[in-house]
């Protein structure tokens, strides 16, 4: 199984990288939001599986896809 490495966006977690298989991936788009401990608005990057799971990570939308497509 191949996994690429992304920085998640949900805090609390033991370390801030998460780690998902392209082969499950859907769909992946970008929104933004506004930070509730900062205030400032954020732009976020979602990828979405085809099992339902859904992650929310702070990498560039264009650099998720290109290494989603990586071999």
């Amino acid at each position: 199984m191949a996994v690429k490495l992304f920085q998640n966006a949900f805090k609390g977690n033991a370390s801030e990288s998460i780690a998902i298989n392209p082969a499950h991936v859907m769909s992946v788009f970008e929104s933004k939001s506004i930070n509730p401990e900062s205030g400032e608005e954020e732009v976020l990057t979602h990828i979405f599986s085809v099992n339902g799971n859904t992650w929310q990570v702070t990498d560039a939308y264009l650099d998720v896809v290109a290494r989603l497509n990586e071999e």
